[in-house]
């Protein structure tokens, strides 16, 4: 849970034009000059800069006390600084962070030391970016940001002897030691390791002088839910909510991390706290969320409805109402309620500028719900209706691509596509988007060849896209076309080395056509290391092991992907294996329950029709 409002660190933001960095001497070097700020040595804003190195020329840093430092721009620190930003837009971080650091530590400007941990945060440097942070420090020994930013990295860098010490030493020297507290907890949140995060947490708290406030309870309560310890999570919460016992914030966490402990306990301890303090808005809604969850949808329904009647101007409130009705499936009565939104939604954004209210997202949600329901009943026309109502910038492209595939479901096809090509996107994402909501309804209609023509032509104005060229291998592996593929999916790893679902499209393309089987199995077993739990690796792992003549291996392989995902694919492989192994009568038992889900599948129908079986 993250509804504590910690202070955290963050990475300050990178900066893509090359002359950032240039700006922090900018009015230093003017006054040096003694020019207006439009003209420096003869050069005026407009006139494209040359460097040209001075022969005689000083580089004078004046430190004054609390303030950044007085520093002459010299044509030597100017490359500098430009030949820095240029490297990090070419990639080239640890060079670019390298130069950076260099130059903070010789002009003692700390701006240039964030600028360096920027750089080397880029590049995934975590003893770089510490560095940078330590020189930002010695600087700065007074700045909370620096000392903060200096702590975190070297708690993410494994870094941590002294750090409870030197957290709870922050904590006694604050003033306000809430606020302390959540610097900590910031602080720590970067350690990969929360189970050691805890405890160097606990020993800073109760070692300090905060350890009684609730600040340091709510700390711990979330320390320990994220390093899996539920009951600590909860007693902690719990002494929270007695230090301060009209604290929504406790109770939240109360019923949220006992939830995980003994549920109806978390129930009962909520609604007594609500009964007690009936405003408290956010845990109510929790409330009725977890009923949701739990199928009790009347009691869900009766705790939003009793919400309404005491704010009857949380508007929110009733489209809540129609979700809850909406997942018990009484589809007429979240549509009414919707319509009562709708209504109300419609007048406040008549009665409001534009920008002034959150009407049209309140709107584009409504009507996204509304379209669900027309789908749900059959009513295709009419969902199609209600996405088109949607101009809301956030959600009005993806509603226009979710307007194509119904009308793909109609059989409409070409009116489909249509629909993608006026959609106009807006970026690069939404491009993409349509690209593939178009060759995916192309593919699904048979057309795999004007589908692949399509991406080609996206491929060809996003050549860095790893989404266009997975879906293109895809389109060629289907058309037998393995080298093509082959060659994107490789060039899918180029660009992202994580991406487990092109190596295992690769190793199963492989395995399937029995070629290469050493090499589909190195391929399958590095996507497995990226995603172990993955239903459809461990489906490929369990063939290309059958390929190999393991049938014991691929056997259990195979069990563990449709325990998974018990999917018709997955579903004719393990049935071929049983058969082979002499488990004939469990392989047709998988075959017919797969063939009652997914009676036209292809794979399955081709399984069993090489083995004389019907499903």
């Amino acid at each position: 849970m993250k509804s504590l409002s910690f202070p955290s660190f963050k990475n300050l933001a990178l900066a893509s034009g090359a002359l950032l960095a240039l700006g922090l001497f900018w009015q230093a070097a003017v006054a040096q000059a003694g020019q207006p700020a439009g003209q420096l040595g003869g050069v005026t804003q407009n006139m494209p800069l040359q460097i040209k190195p001075m022969p005689q020329e000083q580089e004078i840093i004046r430190l004054r006390p609390g303030e950044l430092p007085e520093v002459t721009l010299t044509s030597s620190m100017l490359y500098r600084i430009l030949a820095a930003e240029l490297s990090f837009q070419r990639g080239q971080y640890v060079a670019a962070g390298s130069t950076m650091l260099e130059l903070a530590r010789e002009t003692g400007d700390r701006r240039l030391a964030r600028r360096a941990i920027e750089f080397f945060l880029a590049g995934g440097n975590l003893p770089g970016a510490l560095e940078s942070a330590r020189a930002w420090v010695r600087v700065a020994p007074d700045d909370p940001e620096a000392v903060s930013t200096e702590l975190a990295l070297a708690a993410a860098a494994g870094q941590t002897s002294g750090l409870a010490t030197a957290l709870r030493k922050r904590i006694d020297d604050a003033q306000d030691k809430s606020s302390a507290i959540g610097q900590a907890v910031a602080v720590l949140a970067r350690m990969p390791d929360k189970r050691a995060a805890l405890d160097i947490l606990d020993r800073a708290i109760n070692e300090s002088k905060g350890r009684n406030l609730l600040a340091a309870h709510l700390a711990l309560a979330d320390m320990a839910q994220a390093a899996g310890d539920a009951p600590r999570a909860l007693s902690e919460a719990r002494l929270g909510l007695a230090v301060s016992p009209r604290s929504e914030e406790a109770a939240m966490r109360v019923f949220e991390y006992g939830l995980a402990v003994d549920p109806d306990k978390a129930l009962q301890d909520a609604r007594k706290f609500v009964a007690a303090h009936p405003g408290s808005r956010r845990l109510r809604l929790l409330i009725a969320g977890q009923l949701s969850e739990r199928g009790d949808f009347d009691a869900s329904a009766a705790e939003l409805q009793s919400m309404a009647k005491r704010s009857p101007e949380d508007f929110d409130l009733l489209f809540m109402q129609a979700q809850v009705a909406y997942r018990a499936k009484r589809l007429d009565q979240a549509k009414a309620l919707l319509d009562q939104f709708v209504s109300i939604q419609g007048q406040r954004q008549g009665a409001s500028a534009p920008g002034a209210t959150d009407a049209p997202a309140a709107l584009a949600d409504a009507y996204l719900l509304q379209a669900r329901i027309a789908e749900d009943q059959g009513r295709l026309d009419d969902a199609v209706e209600q996405l088109g109502k949607i101009e809301e910038h956030a959600t009005r492209y993806t509603s226009r691509m979710r307007q194509a595939v119904i009308r793909a479901r109609q059989g409409r096809i070409d009116e489909a596509i249509a629909i993608v090509d006026a959609a106009n996107p807006a970026d690069d994402e939404e491009q993409t988007l349509g690209a593939l909501t178009a060759a995916q309804i192309l593919r699904d209609a048979g057309r795999t060849a004007d589908a692949i023509r399509r991406l080609r032509a996206v491929e060809a104005e996003l050549p860095d896209s790893v989404e266009i060229k997975y879906e293109l291998a895809m389109l060629y592996e289907r058309e037998n076309k393995l080298a093509e593929a082959e060659k994107l999916l490789r060039e899918v790893i180029a660009l992202d080395p994580g991406h487990a679902h092109s190596y295992n499209a690769l190793g199963y393309a492989l395995a399937d056509r029995n070629v290469r089987l050493p090499e589909a199995l190195k391929l399958i077993t590095r996507a497995m290391e990226i995603a172990p739990d993955d239903p459809f690796i461990m489906d490929s792992m369990g063939w290309v092991k059958f390929r190999m003549g393991d049938t014991a291996a691929a056997e259990d392989f195979l069990k563990r992907a449709y325990r998974k995902r018990p999917e018709a694919d997955i579903a004719a492989h393990l049935g071929e294996v049983l058969w082979v192994r002499g488990q004939k009568d469990e392989a047709r038992a998988i075959w017919k329950e797969a063939a009652i889900r997914e009676p036209a599948n292809s794979t399955l129908l081709e399984t069993t029709r090489r083995f004389g079986v019907k499903p």
